[in-house]
């Protein structure tokens, strides 16, 4: 199942909804996508078809404004590289977010959720955003949240690029330890590092069957 978050055009709020052929289905149920992974796999799988078979509104998914999946209420343990840190909610946004003007450098990888008692459930990309010093500016989530069970071989590519020139590439294994059983019900593992962006830099992310999204660096669009 893939679901996201995103802005309704009728109402002006955040909703629930299901992509299904390119298509994301307004979910009927009301709620975050938080709430509905509290249910576990079971309850997905539910609401994921109510979605489908009863959607309240569908938009072609490229022409929707997409919102981070979840919303963290707690700090968000990462793993960048050799560094852990922890990453305040209120520095989380979603991909058609603007990206700040300090931020300089993308740290790239996977953000995995959890229910229970700590198995991965569901895997969405993760891009941290750093400034010119290195401090973490904004963490970006989305735009599609997978559940587990989709994705193939247990490990994704990631391959990031600007004008079509790669600039980091790398792999996740999603059995890491780190995203496998590691801190939080939200935590992320960034393997992929970019070199220094400039303004209106246009940064594209491959998170593989994760998804893709595209970024422009102090866009306040």
């Amino acid at each position: 199942m893939r679901w996201v978050t995103y802005l309704s055009p009728s109402g002006g709020g955040t909703r629930v909804g299901a992509l299904d052929d390119g298509d994301v289905m307004g979910s009927p149920d009301e709620g975050t996508l938080d709430r509905l992974l509290e249910g576990g796999p079971a309850v997905l799988e539910v609401a994921h078809g109510r979605a489908v078979e009863h959607a309240i509104e569908i938009i072609v998914e490229p022409e929707t404004r997409m919102c981070a999946p979840v919303a963290p209420t707690a700090l968000v343990p990462l793993r960048v590289g050799d560094r852990e840190m922890e990453i305040h909610p209120e520095m989380v946004r979603g991909v058609d977010d603007a990206v700040l003007s300090e931020a300089r450098t993308a740290h790239v990888g996977v953000a995995a959720l959890t229910v229970g008692q700590g198995e991965a459930l569901a895997y969405t990309p993760a891009c941290l955003w750093l400034d010119a010093t290195g401090d973490a500016v904004q963490l970006m989530l989305g735009p599609v949240l997978t559940t587990a069970d989709e994705i193939v071989g247990g490990a994704v590519e990631i391959a990031t690029s600007v004008d079509d020139k790669e600039n980091g590439r790398g792999r996740i294994d999603l059995e890491n330890e780190w995203l496998a059983g590691g801190p939080g019900r939200l935590r992320g593992l960034l393997t992929v590092f970019t070199p220094a962006l400039e303004a209106d830099d246009e940064l594209f992310v491959d998170v593989g069957e994760l998804g893709t999204f595209e970024v422009r660096v102090g866009s306040q669009v």
